[in-house]
């Protein structure tokens, strides 16, 4: 069969819900030449077999690659198949270099803004591709100063910086812990990354939805008047996988048990009025089956807000203000998955300038997306 033939194929069986005919069908496209049906069949096998992802994509003429070899390294990184992050940064400076925008940005991702290393991987983009240089504004994120670095210089910090990611030395401030343990951690996204997620995502924004308790499906409804892009798998990249590893750490739980990350955007007079994260097994039955109940919300703020948009707990006479970068993490049930009344929260109403998060809720148990993205 022709690759055409075969992607047909595949969109056939995906049709019949027979997952393991269309991963078949894509194999065989990848090997017959189709790049993108090659990175959609190694990216679906990562999740459970990551070093055969990898070593297939060896396999297919496009191998040599550049960007093969960047997506070949996203698999392995975060499926545990690379042991050294010495290994990963050199692999991604050189790719960088090759003019790999993605692994350009990874890098950045990693660097501390205003930093030494982060102006030598953002004057490399600039040489490279000027216009995604300009588009994400990275002239904002170097420091007045001009500390020229050279490669190996460069090299070593960004390995400690990838070394130091997966730690928890994040700075944590209880806000209130005698009724329900509310926590806010300091610093866990850079002023790149924050700015990194509202430019990529902010064109798939759609009006925010709540769950219809009579049909269980979505509707637009004036409790809730945001925005929200939903992180699928499908454009999930490394930044984003490094935030859902960044969260489960904090929060003590596993990876696979998050919700897709959602990008949130609220205007001016937009809220999200009071309401319980928690399912009702009863009104939420179809949602509640991917995972189960959301025992935990983490709201990560991607811009600081001066007026209004405060993060609010009634019952606890609790505001929780957007600071740029930082973490509010909340618990919506106990250990006997009852609701927690005090976790009635809401977001305040916004006067004058946007409010950016994203949210990430965490099931008891493994995801759709989860299982997707980082397997059982």
């Amino acid at each position: 069969m022709t690759i055409e033939q075969l992607i047909n194929k595949a969109n056939e069986a995906y049709a019949k819900s027979d997952f393991d005919g269309a991963m078949g069908f894509l194999k065989e496209a990848g090997l017959q030449g189709s790049m993108n049906a090659a990175l959609d069949y190694a990216y679906q096998l990562s999740s459970s077999k990551p070093k055969e992802a990898v070593q297939y994509l060896d396999s297919i003429p496009d191998s040599v690659r550049p960007i093969v070899h960047y997506h070949q390294l996203l698999i392995g990184y975060f499926g545990q198949v690379h042991s050294s992050d010495s290994e990963v940064v050199e692999k991604l400076l050189q790719l960088a270099k090759q003019g790999v925008i993605e692994a350009s940005i990874t890098l950045l991702a990693y660097a501390p803004v205003k930093s030494p290393e982060f102006e030598y991987v953002a004057k490399g983009l600039q040489q490279k591709s000027p216009n995604i240089y300009q588009q994400l504004q990275l002239n904002r994120f170097l420091s007045d100063g001009h500390t020229m670095l050279s490669g190996n210089e460069a090299s070593e910090l960004l390995k400690a910086h990838f070394e130091s990611a997966t730690r928890l030395d994040k700075k944590a401030r209880n806000v209130i812990e005698d009724v329900m343990p509310i926590v806010v951690y300091e610093d866990v996204l850079s002023a790149f990354e924050c700015h990194y997620l509202i430019t990529k995502f902010s064109p798939m924004l759609e009006p925010s939805m709540v769950v219809d308790p009579i049909t269980g499906k979505g509707r637009v409804d004036s409790v809730r008047t945001s925005y929200i892009a939903t992180i699928v798998p499908q454009v999930a990249d490394w930044i984003t996988r490094k935030i859902d590893t960044s969260i489960a750490l904090l929060t003590n739980t596993h990876v696979n048990q998050g919700e897709a990350l959602s990008l949130l955007r609220y205007e001016a007079g937009q809220e999200y009025k009071p309401h319980y994260d928690a399912l009702s097994v009863g009104q939420d039955a179809a949602i509640f089956q991917d995972g189960g109940q959301r025992v935990k919300t983490a709201l990560v703020y991607l811009n600081t807000v001066e007026k209004g948009g405060c993060t609010v707990f009634p019952k606890l006479n609790l505001k929780v203000a957007p600071v740029q970068g930082s973490m509010l993490v909340f618990p919506n049930t106990d250990e006997q998955e009852k609701t927690i009344l005090n976790s009635y929260h809401a977001g305040e109403k916004i006067i004058d300038e946007n409010k950016w998060l994203v949210t990430k809720w965490i099931r008891k148990c493994t995801t759709n997306y989860g299982r997707f993205i980082y397997g059982n």
